[in-house]
């Protein structure tokens, strides 16, 4: 019983840890405009089968381990080949995949006044937005539309353990399209 306690005692104390921590860098727009994907059936089968944000989002949930990638941002390609990256890889997957069933889709850093950073997919709904966000704990979230890419920052930062000081929107052809806050763009 005792044992019992302290590995889930463990276990809250570094999903808290990763959850503290954030992505550390700033890298991470994965530009998916000029990316092609590679001639796979079972990615292009996937690809086909996530055609809503609630389904890719799930997927990402149940399938992928937050390992944060502190190089390079891995392909869409390679992040569900490998289910494992960090909040980067999930928001190209994210945004590659809804933009494949007419979804404008936008990537998104925010930045935080203690220097960490966190990135997520918004996509677009009518007029109004949702986003999808993959961090610490690996959890994943659609959540409900929002007016604006800015309430949907606003709503992420509700939920985050971090203060949030901007952030950046690129849109599908890796222009900035919106900037806050510490009007850093980040790459």
């Amino acid at each position: 019983m005792k044992k019992s306690i302290k590995i889930f005692a463990l276990a809250v104390i570094l999903g808290l840890l990763l959850l503290m921590a954030g992505c550390s860098s700033t890298r991470g727009y994965y530009d998916l405009s000029s990316w092609s994907p590679p001639s796979d059936s079972a990615f292009t089968s996937f690809v086909n089968s996530m055609d809503s944000p609630a389904k890719i989002t799930s997927w990402i949930r149940g399938n992928c381990a937050f390992v944060i990638n502190t190089s390079t941002c891995k392909s869409p390609y390679e992040f569900w080949k490998t289910k494992s990256g960090d909040c980067s890889e999930a928001a190209a997957l994210s945004s590659y995949v809804l933009h494949q069933h007419g979804y404008t889709t936008y990537q998104t850093h925010i930045s935080y006044t203690d220097g960490k950073a966190h990135r997520i997919c918004i996509y677009k709904v009518g007029s109004s937005y949702g986003y999808t966000s993959f961090y610490g704990l690996g959890r994943c979230y659609p959540y409900q539309y929002f007016s604006s890419f800015k309430k949907c920052v606003e709503d992420w930062d509700r939920i985050s353990t971090h203060t949030v000081s901007g952030y950046t929107v690129w849109d599908w052809n890796y222009r900035v399209v919106e900037t806050s806050g510490d009007k850093k763009v980040y790459d």
